[in-house]
Formats: structure tokens, sequence, C-alpha cells
């Protein structure tokens, strides 16, 4: 009996042995830079895959293969895939500058029916593209309540980086509500 009890150990022991991981020892065949503000890293060669990172403006990625349209690079987990249209040499990530604010997260709209004006407000914007603060320059609609509305929307809006000379700056950006 002990002997069919030990038997039965060592088949459940050799049975439960988890498989060695597969590690990914390939050589990058090219660095390349991310031409865009972000760029999502998909699980598989396929848009409805999942995201499983997300690269700056400007970093370096190293590249495994390419499939098509897609482009197979490595993370800190192993490997995913971008399109390749996102992804630009070394000379392009030094030398291309996005000097203009777009948003990666706009300000929510506030309405406001039967408002007549505008209402102009000043935001300074830190290297990481999130408002640090705003500041009221004009509001003709007569309500102080909608401009302070619409300062906390655009405090709660994100931008994508600036960056010049592959450096990120600080900036301030003039947004504008008519009514």
């Amino acid at each position: 009996m002990r002997r069919l009890c030990l038997l039965a150990l060592l088949v459940v022991i050799a049975c439960s042995k988890a498989q060695d991981e597969v590690t990914d020892t390939r050589d990058p065949i090219a660095t390349q830079y991310v031409s865009g503000g972000e760029m999502a890293v998909h699980a598989r060669p396929d848009d409805k895959a999942p995201v499983v990172t997300k690269y700056q403006h400007g970093e370096s990625v190293p590249v495994m293969s390419h499939k098509g349209d897609w482009t197979e690079v490595q993370t800190a987990m192993g490997t995913g895939w971008v399109h390749q249209s996102e992804l630009g040499g070394a000379e392009e990530a030094q030398t291309k500058d996005n000097p203009n604010p777009k948003f990666e997260h706009p300000p929510a709209p506030i309405t406001a029916p039967g408002t007549h004006g505008t209402i102009y407000i000043e935001a300074d914007v830190n290297t990481d593209g999130d408002v640090t603060s705003t500041t009221i320059i004009e509001n003709t609609t007569g309500s102080q309540t909608l401009a302070d509305q619409n300062a906390f929307a655009l405090k709660r809006s994100k931008f994508y980086p600036i960056t010049i000379r592959g450096e990120r700056k600080p900036f301030k950006y003039y947004y504008r509500v008519d009514y």
C-alpha cells in the first residue's frame, strides 16, 4: 500500500511539474524610434488585439521582425506588434519636433444653451502633457461659473508631450470656447 501511495505521489509530482517557459533569445534586427505621439503595442498584429504596453514619441524600440504592415518589437515583458508607419529612423527622431500641441484627451464640452460670448483660458502644461494650472484671460459670457467649469474641464484634459530636439518641453496653451 505504501508503495502504491509513493508511486501515486511520484506520478502527481511528475505531472504537476510546470513546463519550462520559452525565452525569446533572438537579437533585434534594427532599432527604430516612435515617430508619433504615443504608440500602442498590441499582443498580436491586429488592431483589436489587447494593448500590452505603450511607447512615447522619440523612444527607441528594438525591432524583432516584420509581417506586412506590422512590426514585431521587443518589450519589457516579451514582444508585441505595432504599425510600421508609427516608427521612424534615428535621424527623424532627433530632428523631428512636434511643437504643435495636440490633445490626447480633450476637455469635456460644457454646454450652456442660450449663453453667448467667448471664454479664453491660458493653461500651463508640463513635460508629461498634464495641465498644471489655468488662468481665465477673458470671459464675455457673463457667467463666472461657466468659465470655471471650462477651466476645470481643461485641467482634466491631457496633451501629447511637446518634443523639441528630442527633449520634452513644458508649454502654454491658449484655449478658446465660443458660445
